[in-house]
């Protein structure tokens, strides 16, 4: 399970701890010294990990149904992007939130797609554009060493073994906007991240199947059993006969 700390607020009381998990709040009753220690320790905790999120700066890669959004920092004046699949709906937006005009070119080359952008000055911002997506799985191909951010569709987890996982494993697990994100701040060692995500509510249905596929099974058994048992005697039976 994972922890938001991003968007949560840390409340405190003196008798208590307010434990956040994922924007519920459950209250923890505990004797004052451990509780104000507790408290300390999750107010520094939260403080770090609520910069650590306003700090990234890497690409973002929010999931969806069909496609992925994508928005990615920007500080230059011309930029080559190059993409394993079509980009749609290019944009330039600056720091204070304005669309910029791009001056671009396409070119496809052996299998890649390649935007050369000219800002016409140097810009800071987030180059956004979405890409085609199907499927419970994603598989980005890396040509870069920046940090990378990948937002999973909102209701879906991974992390079980049986239903999906991330590889390589991620940097930092949290929750945005009720979505479940993974980051990797360090990109160099890897030539690619998959993950294989599911919904929330799989792992539950896969242990009611177990446990019907278990219940089937100890009922074979038993009447394996019982089937055994009759042999057994009838063959007795037959046996005190002769």
């Amino acid at each position: 399970m994972y922890i938001n700390f991003c968007d949560a607020k840390v409340l405190f009381q003196i008798d208590s701890v307010l434990l956040i998990r994922r924007k519920d709040i459950i209250l923890v009753q505990m004797p004052k010294f451990y509780s104000c220690l507790l408290a300390i320790a999750v107010a520094v905790f939260a403080l770090n990990l609520a910069v650590s999120c306003s700090n990234f700066n890497g690409t973002t890669y929010w999931l969806g149904r069909s496609q992925v959004e994508v928005f990615q920092p920007i500080n230059a004046s011309k930029f080559e992007l190059i993409l394993t699949n079509e980009a749609d709906n290019i944009s330039m937006i600056d720091s204070t939130g304005q669309t910029l005009e791009i001056n671009s070119s396409y070119s496809f080359w052996r299998g890649d797609h390649i935007y050369n952008m000219d800002f016409g000055q140097h810009v800071s911002g987030n180059l956004t554009y979405f890409l085609p997506h199907r499927g419970q799985q994603f598989v980005l191909s890396l040509r870069q060493n920046d940090p990378v951010r990948i937002v999973l569709p909102p209701g879906y987890a991974t992390g079980e073994k049986l239903l999906g996982m991330a590889n390589p494993y991620p940097d930092e697990l949290g929750v945005e906007e009720g979505r479940i994100t993974l980051t990797w701040l360090n990109t160099s060692k890897y030539q690619m991240i998959e993950v294989s995500y599911y919904e929330e509510k799989a792992p539950f249905a896969v242990k009611i199947i177990f446990a019907i596929l278990a219940t089937l099974a100890f009922g074979l058994l038993v009447e394996y059993y019982l089937s055994m048992r009759r042999l057994r005697g009838i063959r007795d039976e037959t046996e005190k006969k002769k």
